[in-house]
């Protein structure tokens, strides 16, 4: 049983009149924060009579028959539908079909799809133009589902093929900004592995000015990465980005082993910092950004991200400042890098392979 074969079965709200006598189709819209979902329901007798289904001519549409030709009913369905989310037009993806029966007996063939959306959708605007097609007294009964909210219905005719639904309320921008600062200073505290990048640049001490310039350029190049993958003006696949960040853990760690100079680190820490904002522009796609206010999202956040790291680096710093001033300060910096290359490697196996064992 799919995800709205239960809701089809609510569609007996609509009155006990059998399908067939009220010549109805029936849409139920579905949105979440990340996708909007539609199901179309047909019955038996419009099976027949507009899409040719009864196959051995019984006057049936066996299981075998509906499932046959939901292709093709699909098709002509989604080419007859104009759906708009927040103003801009959707495309409609097929996701499955199955073929079964209300409460009241009526066979129906029930066809999904959905579309991505980046967050919850203000307005919706749906036009059934495929209603011409099925009779001059047809009818689509439609019910759109939205989280915490309460049902909205619907009636589509040739008189009425078109409505604009009122989902959810303009977002309290300066809200948005404030939550997307905080994701971006969880990010940077939960994220093990930039903290461990961060580690192992200035564990191995230098001048305080060396130390600006590596992470002046870390915060520099994940910024542009951040911004143009958020954006998806670059794109990379996430499992090489994840693979990146472990790989230059990997690397930096080794070379403390035997760097003896600090002042072109920054170079390398500006290169690496390329991949870092690749992994947490994927952060953001999981979590789906907003369209309204959206530079203003990618800016707090990547605040959010500069604040974190800031607190880490100033609590990190007077360590590696004893660390330098020690008598044991090699011993020191290895063992700590040896730590993090420890560490590197974990990662770098989980996500070459696919694996899950280490924290994330």
């Amino acid at each position: 049983m799919t995800w709205l074969t239960a809701f089809v079965f609510l569609l007996g709200a609509w009155g006990n009149a059998s399908a067939h006598q009220i010549n109805s189709s029936y849409t139920t819209v579905i949105t979440r924060p990340d996708t909007v979902k539609v199901m179309f329901a047909v019955d038996e007798a419009d099976l027949i009579r507009y899409f040719g289904l009864d196959r051995n001519g019984d006057g049936y549409v066996w299981r075998e028959e509906g499932l046959e030709g939901a292709a093709a009913v699909g098709d002509r369905l989604v080419a007859g539908t104009d759906l708009e989310v927040d103003g801009r037009p959707a495309v409609l993806r097929a996701t499955g079909a199955e073929v079964g029966q209300d409460r009241d007996g009526n066979l129906f063939l029930y066809l999904y799809f959905c579309t991505p959306v980046r967050s919850l959708p203000r307005t919706l605007d749906l036009g059934l133009r495929f209603i011409t097609e099925l009779g001059e007294q047809h009818k689509n009964l439609a019910k759109i589902l939205i989280p915490d909210k309460p049902l909205i219905q619907a009636v589509f005719s040739r008189e009425e093929p078109r409505h604009h639904f009122v989902v959810s309320e303009p977002a309290d921008l300066w809200a948005q900004i404030g939550d997307f600062l905080l994701l971006g200073v969880q990010h940077i505290f939960l994220g093990y592995d930039h903290i461990c990048f961060l580690l192992a640049l200035i564990i191995v001490g230098g001048r305080l000015g060396n130390l600006v310039k590596i992470v002046t350029a870390f915060t520099v190049a994940h910024s542009i990465t951040l911004i143009l993958a958020a954006l998806q003006v670059v794109e990379l696949p996430g499992r090489l980005v994840e693979s990146g960040i472990a790989l230059s853990i990997v690397y930096v760690a080794l070379e403390n082993f035997w760097l003896h100079r600090t002042d072109y680190r920054w170079v390398l820490s500006f290169v690496f910092g390329l991949i870092h904002g690749f992994g947490f522009a994927s952060v953001l796609r999981e979590l789906g950004l907003p369209t309204e206010g959206l530079i203003a999202s990618l800016l707090a956040f990547n605040v959010g991200v500069e604040a974190g790291q800031l607190v880490i680096v100033s609590l990190m710093y007077p360590l590696t400042v004893l660390a330098a001033r020690s008598v044991y300060r090699r011993q020191l910096v290895w063992g700590v890098s040896g730590v993090i290359l420890l560490f590197g490697l974990g990662w770098l196996v989980e996500r070459v392979f696919s694996l899950q064992f280490m924290p994330i």
